[in-house]
């Protein structure tokens, strides 16, 4: 007994629509799997508390000339929300590049006095300012700007949150407050040696989900391409 085998067709073209079925399947996958893993990523961190970074998050995919080697890639946007998430993925230590302490803005240094608002000004733009250590040990810089009796006259509430930590002025710290106000003297910035951020996001579990499901996500995508092209 003897068989006898032949390809029909140019067996060139046959790879080449094959390869070109492949590098789309692949391209899809990827594709699906970097949008279903940025969504996740937005979502795990709101839910951590940090919803001002989940809208900055982009996918990305890589694509070489070899379509086995493509890759999906997503980040957030930004180096500065790069490193902040980072450390709260890691549960980081943040020391200062250059000097001593970090300079934290305490409220009274925000816009509207809220905590994330915008810092109002630099410590290298405070006018006659000086550092005064806490009952509790921390560093602060207070500044006489108009600031303070502007507060006064529109009669604010002194809120515990202006101080960054709940006892940076010891017992009796809203009298304490409404006498520094009063004598044009705001607490602007609290000075850390560094500060350790909590770990509160798990970007690896967000992630493993979509590696185990993209293999099935661009076998789907190939049967789709060969359907289409038997049509």
């Amino acid at each position: 007994m003897r068989l006898e085998a032949a390809i029909r067709g140019d067996l060139k073209k046959i790879v080449s629509a094959e390869v070109r079925q492949a590098r789309r399947a692949i391209n899809a996958g990827m594709r699906e799997a970097g949008k279903g893993l940025r969504d996740d990523m937005k979502a795990h961190v709101r839910q951590a508390g940090l919803g001002k970074f989940a809208t900055r998050w982009v996918f990305r995919v890589n694509r070489p000339r070899e379509p086995m080697d493509m890759s999906v890639a997503v980040f957030p946007r930004g180096t500065a929300t790069r490193t902040i998430i980072g450390a709260f993925d890691t549960g980081g230590i943040i020391r200062p590049k250059q000097g001593r302490y970090l300079a934290i803005p305490t409220d009274f240094n925000r816009k509207d006095g809220r905590r994330g608002g915008k810092v109002l000004k630099q410590i290298d733009e405070l006018d006659d300012a000086f550092v005064q250590r806490s009952r509790s040990g921390t560093l602060i810089v207070f500044s006489r700007v108009r600031l303070a009796q502007e507060k006064m006259q529109d009669k604010v509430r002194v809120r515990d949150l202006a101080f960054a930590e709940g006892r940076l002025l010891g017992s009796g710290r809203r009298r304490r407050t409404h006498e520094f106000l009063a004598a044009g003297i705001v607490p602007m910035f609290v000075l850390k040696p560094s500060v350790r951020m909590p770990k509160r996001l798990d970007l690896d579990r967000v992630k493993r989900p979509w590696d185990a499901k993209l293999p099935r996500l661009i076998v789907e995508h190939w049967e789709k391409e060969s359907r289409r092209a038997r049509t």
